[in-house]
Parts: C-alpha cells; sequence; structure tokens
C-alpha cells in the first residue's frame, strides 16, 4: 500500500476551509480510504460539518489530551507524528 496524502487547509477566516475539508473527507472515506481529519481551528466546527451531531463532536477527545496515546503509538515519549 502508498504514502496516502497528507493534505492541509489553510486561509483566512470565513473563505470556506471547513466546507472545503470536509467535503474532501467525505469524498476520499466515500472511496473506501481511511481518513483521519483533524480539526487545528480554534473554533471547531468540522464534525458537524461532517455531519456529526452536537452530542457526539461533543465526545471527541483532543489529540493534545491522549498523551498515553501518544507514547503507545511512538514507542516513548513522543510528540511528533510522521
Amino acid at each position: 500500500m502508498g504514502q496516502g496524502i497528507k493534505l492541509a487547509i489553510s486561509g483566512k477566516g470565513g473563505v470556506g476551509k471547513t466546507t472545503l475539508a470536509a467535503a474532501l473527507i467525505r469524498s476520499y472515506a466515500a472511496t473506501h480510504r481511511r481518513v483521519y481529519a483533524v480539526d487545528a481551528d480554534p473554533d471547531a466546527s468540522l464534525a458537524l460539518a461532517l455531519g456529526l451531531s452536537e452530542e457526539e463532536a461533543s465526545r471527541i477527545i483532543p489529540v493534545v489530551e491522549l498523551k498515553e496515546k501518544i507514547s503507545e503509538v511512538m514507542g516513548g515519549e513522543g510528540s511528533f507524528f510522521p
């Protein structure tokens, strides 16, 4: 299996970054690709744009709060995901 695609979307506020990200995520997921979506916006709304309910979105744990999982995946005290 290939390396995959890493994509970051940036720009000034109100230009449609979240909408574009949600459309790309849904598009890739519809082709049965594994998709990891990271919402780094302080006003996180990607989950809602993807169709999750507010209740579902409220159960998402921010990556920075997953220190044990990060350590497990990185094999130690890692904080960088390649």
